[in-house]
Order: structure tokens, then sequence, then C-alpha cells
């Protein structure tokens, strides 16, 4: 897939002057949140229904990145531009330990989305070894870790310049009656604060909580 269209960002106009000058010259410019969100709706109504959770909340994570610019946003030295969509890589099993890379077109249209997901993955299935696909900076990468609530997590990136967002998003516990899942974010502070990062969360659960997920 080629990269998505993007326009150029001029840094001497741009709200983020200040920060990106600071934090695109630190050592260790990541940053990383966790929060619990409410998937009692999806747990209780999406998944008995049939629909994939994991495509169900891939689709919502994606949702919440294409209505935040900053997360769309991407730089290489000081050339700073904001892609129109950003797209998702992820992991998919391979058999009971391994994994591989898959990558789809995201669409704001859950059937559409769905069904390229499941024709996506089964392709991704007949990989036997881990190799990279993506060759744009336009996507944003993701990653399920079913085995664990965990309340932190830290990506592999490429160093000070990688500015690509990570998601990840672990085991569902029920606490105090309601389904929680923790839910993740590496964010370059670059091009981005704690109040994107917070935005990105609500509304992850927001969509998942108001799309209308049908098979």
């Amino acid at each position: 897939m080629t990269q998505r269209p993007h326009k150029k960002i001029a840094l001497h106009d741009w709200e983020r002057q200040k920060p990106f000058e600071i934090f695109s010259q630190v050592h260790a410019p990541h940053f990383n949140i966790t929060a619990d969100i409410d998937v009692t709706r999806l747990i209780d109504d999406v998944k008995p229904a049939g629909i994939s959770v994991f495509n169900a909340v891939l689709y919502a994570a994606m949702a919440a990145v294409n209505d935040i610019p900053e997360m769309r946003t991407r730089f290489s030295g000081r050339d700073i531009y904001e892609y129109s969509v950003s797209d998702p890589s992820f992991t998919t099993p391979i058999n009971d330990r391994d994994f591989a890379f898959c990558e789809v077109t995201f669409s704001d249209d859950w059937p559409t989305f769905n069904e390229r997901c499941i024709t996506a993955i089964a392709e991704a299935k007949k990989q036997t070894e881990l190799k990279e696909n993506a060759t744009s900076d336009h996507w944003t990468y993701l990653t399920c870790a079913p085995w664990v609530h965990f309340t932190a997590l830290t990506h592999p990136h490429n160093g000070p310049e990688d500015c690509i967002p990570r998601i990840a998003w672990g085991k569902f516990s029920k606490i105090n009656g309601r389904w929680k899942m923790p839910l993740n974010l590496q964010a370059h502070h670059a091009l981005m604060d704690g109040y994107h990062a917070g935005q990105f969360i609500q509304k992850t659960e927001d969509h998942l909580n108001s799309r209308a997920f049908t098979r």
C-alpha cells in the first residue's frame, strides 16, 4: 500500500513549535500511558453476537487515532507533516508463540473495515516467519497482549526520531461488576502531550460504547 496524502506544517506557524524544538532534541523523547477503559458492552453485547473482539478494539483505537490530528502527525528532521489518515499495522499470531505483521487500510465504516481485517489477517496467517512489511511512516503500530491485565508497557522503537505511535491492549478483567481492559499508548513528546493521550483513551472507549458493531 502506498502512503496516504499529507500536508506539510510550517514550524514557525505551528502551535507546537516550542514543544517540538525542546522534545525533538532530548535523548529519550517518548512517553507511555496506560489506563483501564470500560469494555462491558464489548464483552456482554458485541462478543456474544459473534463479532471479533480484536477487530472491534482495533477499529475503535484507529477511529480515535484518526479523530486526533496530532496522532496523524510525523516528522523527519525539521520537516513536519500531517497525514489525512493513519492506517493500522498490527501483530497477529501465526502459531502458539510466533506472530506476523499485518496491515489494513482503515475505513470509518465498520463493516468495510471488519471485512478488510478478516481478509488481511487470513492472508497474514499464511506467513511462516516475522518480516517487516510497512514501508511508510503513516502507519500506527498496534499489538494485543491478552495474557495479562498489565498496568504499564513499553514498546521497542528506532531511536529518538521514531515518531510513529505505538498502541497495546491487554487482558479483559471484571472489576466491581464491570469489564475493564488496559489500553496503552506510547507517543513522541515532540508531537503529543498527555492531553492528546487522554483524548485517545477516552475516544477509544467512546467508540467502543457508541458504534454499532454488526456482522
